[in-house]
């Protein structure tokens, strides 16, 4: 290197606004309207899917409000990992971080196993391969996600969009009397088929028409006004979903008999081929196309960033926290999400794969509501008496806290134990892997002599309980 050169460590760029936000959130979640929730259905029929769409929105609410303080206030990449690791401590950063990393990894696999699907169903005479378009499909958004992030969202918000689009189109046509008959019958028929145990197995899915809703938050250090973008970005996108969720909910439980409904791989797609109109089946089957790729998309991107955070903060092997000289991204943590969505995706059963990534966001939504409990109680109001400093470390704040964060945790204990009716083995597995997680970091993590410089590092005060140790040592 030359004499007055200066050596310049990248970052990650700076670009993002609400609306980009708003897809990268919208973009992961929205496939959950596509498939996947109608395994509610198989469960406790039509009133345990109805009442799995309700506890599981309500759950939703509030971790999204969570998400949205924690994310504009830190302003990290890293999202619940980052919000563990300043309040909580190491062990639970580690384990959170890794299970939002195979949670959108495992939503990722599901994605092209769908997506996989459906090009089958559509083009039998191309005698497409299952597996080896669900790998094209892996490789093709590994790449994208490797150039750059303000494409990948460009591309997200498109591919929302459209998705969106087909089912407002449907739902309206639906009413208006073009888009097919609807059965009110069916309803009754599988209203409750196995019985109240029916109606509380139903929860266990019922997460799946909004996992991931909280990733919106994770592009927080790549947004141009975070403290703006997240709250707006994710809030929108927390409505946009309820009102999609209902929609699908009324077109597929009177369009498809509850039996079928409840084992198909695309119900909306499937309710538009009930349905009879062409111009509905072309739309939903584009529709469930983009959106498995918008929501595989915006997975690639979260899942590496939990990744390239763990990695920068020395739990794994810094190799991979390098940032691309020219796409300013994390482009080691993106490629290696690549062969971990091809392993989860060549079992090829898909409730397994979304019940391993309901579980592992399950995971994250007990600890991203303490963590919220934990930055309170560290930055209380009448801590931050001057209000420039409360605007700067708490920019957003939402309501009702602290009951809305322990109501959070337990709608999400709830739903977990629901587990026990089918996929007992799955939730032993996953709560062994994340203990193991847990204490093997907690281990890990005594060999680094770590400590936050809350003023240099976030631009905050010490934390009341900080304060207390240097007044004593002082004395």
């Amino acid at each position: 290197m030359g004499e007055g050169t200066i050596s310049v460590t990248p970052v990650l760029v700076k670009t993002l606004r609400p609306y980009q936000v708003w897809a990268l959130g919208v973009g992961i979640v929205l496939v959950g309207n596509f498939m996947g929730w109608n395994f509610t259905v198989a469960k406790g029929g039509i009133l345990g899917s109805l009442f799995a769409l309700l506890v599981a929105g309500t759950m939703y609410v509030m971790v999204s409000l969570c998400a949205s303080e924690l994310g504009a206030s830190t302003k990290l990449a890293g999202g619940p990992y980052d919000w563990a690791r300043l309040f909580v401590g190491p062990g639970a950063a580690a384990l959170v971080g890794l299970a939002v990393y195979m949670e959108f990894i495992a939503v990722e696999a599901a994605d092209a196993i769908v997506m996989a699907s459906v090009l089958t169903a559509i083009f039998p005479s191309a005698e497409l391969a299952v597996f080896p378009v669900t790998l094209l499909v892996i490789t093709s958004l590994t790449f994208i996600n490797y150039r750059g992030v303000e494409a990948v969202l460009n591309l997200n918000f498109a591919l929302a969009f459209i998705a969106l689009l087909g089912i407002i189109i449907f739902f309206f046509a639906n009413i208006a009397g073009f888009g097919g008959v609807w059965h009110p019958e069916y309803l009754f028929s599988g209203a409750m088929p196995n019985g109240f145990i029916g109606i509380l197995a139903a929860l266990q899915f019922g997460p799946w028409f909004y996992l991931g809703i909280e990733g919106a938050a994770m592009c927080a250090e790549e947004c141009k006004h975070p403290s703006r973008a997240v709250p707006l970005g994710q809030q929108a996108g927390m409505i946009t979903l309820l009102l999609a969720a209902g929609m699908t909910f009324y077109l597929c439980s009177g369009l498809v008999p509850t039996a079928e409904l409840g084992v198909s791989a695309y119900p909306l797609y499937e309710a538009a081929s009930r349905s009879g109109v062409p111009i509905l089946i072309i739309l939903l089957a584009v529709g469930t196309i983009f959106t498995c790729l918008s929501s595989a998309n915006g997975t690639v991107c979260d899942a590496s960033r939990s990744w390239f955070s763990l990695s920068r903060d020395h739990f794994l092997t810094p190799w991979f926290s390098a940032i691309h000289p020219k796409y300013r991204t994390p482009y080691r943590a993106v490629i290696f999400t690549m062969p971990i969505a091809v392993a989860f995706a060549f079992s090829g059963f898909l409730d397994q794969v979304v019940t391993f990534a309901i579980a592992s966001g399950l995971v994250c939504y007990v600890l991203i509501p303490f963590s919220l409990i934990r930055f309170r109680k560290m930055f209380p109001d009448q801590y931050l008496k001057d209000k420039d400093a409360l605007n700067k470390v708490r920019p957003f704040s939402g309501p009702l806290h602290p009951l809305l964060a322990y109501f959070t945790i337990f709608l999400t204990i709830v739903i977990m134990s629901t587990l026990h009716w089918g996929y007992s083995y799955n939730l032993i597995f996953a709560l062994i892997f994340y203990v193991i997680a847990y204490f093997y970091f907690t281990w890990r993590y005594r060999s680094f002599e770590v400590d936050h410089s809350w003023s240099d590092d976030m631009g905050w005060p010490d934390p009341i309980e900080r304060q207390g140790v240097v007044k004593n040592e002082r004395r």
